[in-house]
């Protein structure tokens, strides 16, 4: 359940983050200063999902697909937060952000992958 709960949440602040950022009104920076939290919040159960995944092999029934669930979620997380760079920065800090977002997800993928899902 938290792995659907975290995608639901990741797709709502995409969609509020587009929203906000094609038609920005007056009254929206409490909508901006809230997105990062959802972000975080999503990210989370996402992380939770993988972190009780862990010990259960590929192919019993249903660890793939919140597997995949997870993974997506923070896939759509990281393209929130571009997104919110993008419109609140200026753009060679926004990709020296997204750099070092890439560089931190690459990292704990490999640790994930290395570490936590060792045979």
């Amino acid at each position: 359940m938290s792995a659907v709960l975290s995608v639901w949440i990741a797709l709502g602040a995409l969609i509020t983050s587009i929203a906000v950022v094609c038609w920005p009104t007056p009254g929206a920076d409490a909508v901006v200063t809230l997105l990062p939290y959802t972000l975080a919040l999503s990210a989370t159960l996402a992380a939770a999902v993988l972190w009780g995944l862990r010990h259960r092999r590929p192919d019993e029934p249903g660890v793939a697909g919140q597997r995949m669930q997870a993974v997506a979620s923070i896939v759509i997380n990281s393209l929130s937060f571009a997104i919110l760079l993008f419109a609140l920065q200026k753009p060679i800090h926004a990709i020296m952000g997204l750099a070092l977002e890439a560089a931190f997800l690459t990292f704990c993928y490999w640790a994930y992958r290395r570490v936590i899902l060792r045979e």
